[in-house]
């Protein structure tokens, strides 16, 4: 019987072996990110996978993630997918902070609107505060790159729950 290791090594050998520098450059991305979630530099395997990091003051966010194949759709720009899951990091991540200990949130309801696409270095999903009650928040957000082109606007709705 094989063990997931040996089905790793076969897989990975098998992968390289066929591999273009495309393909090496995502596998070195998602290969760092998942040791970096080892050595406990991110807590989820989605922000280890897309090397996303974050700042949160009391009021605004700021997530980044570097634009590489790995988000790429069929047109080599950032996937409209991947968009959506920085903003709502960026704002799930801002409202989570925001509730008393013992609380959480989810999202109840996204809207994003595509404006415009880029293929420069990073995405960066700036979030906000639109209305903070005790059950529900409301929320915005802008994603842009790095040399401040607007990409897409969204707008976030989170449901108070208590911590599992």
């Amino acid at each position: 019987m094989t063990t997931p290791k040996e089905k790793i090594d076969l897989l990975l050998r098998a992968i390289l072996q066929d591999s273009t520098e495309e393909d090496e450059e995502v596998i070195l991305h998602l290969l760092t990110g998942l040791r970096e979630k080892q050595q406990g530099i991110h807590r989820r395997y989605i922000n280890a996978a897309l090397h996303m990091v974050g700042k949160f003051e009391p009021e605004v966010s700021e997530v980044r993630i570097p634009i590489t194949p790995v988000i790429h759709n069929t047109i080599k720009v950032p996937h409209g997918g991947i968009i959506a899951t920085i903003a709502d990091a960026a704002m799930g991540g801002l409202a989570s902070r925001s509730v008393p200990e013992g609380f959480n949130v989810v999202t109840t309801n996204m809207n994003v609107t595509y404006i415009a696409t880029t293929t420069n270095k990073e995405l960066i999903a700036r979030g906000r505060f639109v209305h903070k009650g005790r059950q529900t928040l409301v929320m915005e957000c802008d994603i842009e790159d790095e040399t401040g082109r607007k990409l897409a606007i969204a707008t976030g709705s989170f449901f108070v729950i208590q911590r599992r």
